[in-house]
């Protein structure tokens, strides 16, 4: 109901519940130019832990809001679901 059918919540989770750890989500800003990336989150490499991380993809919901608004009523909505976007 909340996502009134825009997004595949399920497909979503799935991204967060089947995969070991985290993502580090990276935002650059080139003057007005945004734009994001993610990768694996690893805080320490141990050689037999070490998985390749081109499998892990999570579908990551953004909302961001721009000085152009009253930050109140033009909120915006991203769904990163890939490596990188916007």
């Amino acid at each position: 109901q909340i996502t009134n059918g825009t997004l595949d919540v399920k497909k979503m989770m799935k991204t967060w519940i089947l995969h070991k750890g985290f993502p580090l989500v990276t935002v650059v800003r080139k003057g007005k130019t945004i734009s994001v990336q993610q990768e694996k989150f690893l805080f320490r490499v141990e050689p037999e832990n070490w998985t390749s991380d081109a499998s892990y993809l999570w579908h990551i919901p953004l909302t961001y809001i721009t000085s152009r608004c009253n930050f109140t009523h033009c909120t915006n909505a991203y769904l990163l679901d890939q490596k990188s976007g916007m």
